[in-house]
């Protein structure tokens, strides 16, 4: 009788960008355990992350810190945001460099999935210590661009006691019409206090139209999700922060319209897009979001073992060299190719 179980059915927009992209990534990180010749090579790679991944998972975590320091009285400099960022950059990828994740090396009382293990290390991609080098310098243009920013003073010289949780729990998620949504949302403000914050409403704006005073005006006293962006702009990003406007309305009865949503992008360079979502933009969030599912329902087994057939692989290659997987479906390939005719 087969022990191993997959989680829970549930959904994020990383989810569906796997299933959307490649059935067969979504396969191996949901169904990862179901062989047990390679459950423990399909664990060691589900926690593989890159250095972009890395560095943006850094800054987030840097901004939280610097956020709780602010909620204790203790406004942190971007030179003390910059060395902490540093610091784990260096810490995480000496654990990936040392290979700290294998069972062989694991430090007493760790799990693997706590380890950093990066795709450069992993499949030897040439150069790493420069490419770790290029990551810090994105990191810490990150921070810089965020602190030296308008919405940061704002941010710090709000009534901390109106933010809302910062890090409500590791796996934060609301029920959208019977389905388990995961939401992390990065910073949320109630309306209360709202005129420290620019509404910024409908248009992308830069660095260089903020310090010409031409981006901000006082809000109108809306709530405030707010997202930091480590990368460039996405055609995704507002219908996630939509999401999170639904899932603001599960926890805190926030009514979506009536939120201002914004995307903050630290790099390559600062600019803010903020906006009220519709009634036209929620329900077509919803939609998606049960339409989804229900693909990733459909190909669900009712019980017993999932089928592979049923999880193609990509025809599009272009992103297979920065796949976690990338390993599991060349030693899928050498068996066939070796196999007696």
């Amino acid at each position: 009788m087969q022990s191993w179980q997959p989680s829970t059915m549930s959904w994020s927009f990383s989810r569906k960008t796997h299933f959307d992209s490649c059935r067969r990534h979504y396969f191996y990180d949901r169904f990862w355990g179901q062989d047990p010749k390679l459950k423990w090579k399909l664990y060691e790679m589900r926690n593989i992350s890159t250095l972009t991944m890395l560095r943006g998972a850094i800054v987030h975590e840097v901004i939280s810190r610097a956020l709780r320091s602010i909620r204790m009285g203790a406004n942190i400099t971007v030179d003390v945001a910059k060395q902490s960022a540093s610091e784990i950059i260096r810490e995480r990828y000496m654990e990936s460099k040392r290979r700290l994740w294998h069972i062989d090396n694991r430090p007493p009382g760790r799990k693997a999935s706590t380890i950093t293990n990066l795709l450069e290390h992993y499949y030897n991609l040439p150069d790493p210590d420069n490419r770790a080098l290029e990551a810090r310098q994105v990191a810490w243009d990150c921070l810089e661009n965020l602190m030296s920013s308008e919405i940061w003073q704002q941010i710090a010289s709000s009534d901390t006691k109106l933010w809302m949780e910062i890090d409500e729990d590791d796996f934060p998620n609301f029920d959208l019409d019977g389905i388990r949504v995961y939401a992390n949302i990065d910073f949320a403000h109630s309306s209360k206090n709202a005129e420290h914050f620019c509404s910024l409403r409908g248009t992308v704006y830069s660095a260089a139209q903020q310090s010409r005073g031409s981006s901000c005006h006082d809000s109108d006293g809306a709530n405030t999700i707010i997202d930091w962006k480590t990368g460039a702009a996405g055609e995704q990003d507002r219908r996630q922060l939509t999401l999170y406007s639904l899932y603001a309305k599960s926890k805190w009865e926030w009514e979506p319209t009536e939120t201002n949503l914004a995307a903050v992008y630290l790099y390559p360079e600062f600019a803010i897009d903020s906006f009220r979502p519709t009634d036209e933009d929620v329900e077509s969030v919803r939609a998606e979001v049960k339409a989804s599912f229900a693909e990733m329902l459909a190909v669900e087994p009712a019980y017993g073992l999932a089928n592979v057939d049923l999880f193609p692989e990509t025809q599009d290659k272009r992103h297979c060299p920065w796949c976690r997987f990338r390993g599991m479906c060349d030693i899928q390939k050498h068996h066939v190719d070796t196999a007696p005719a």
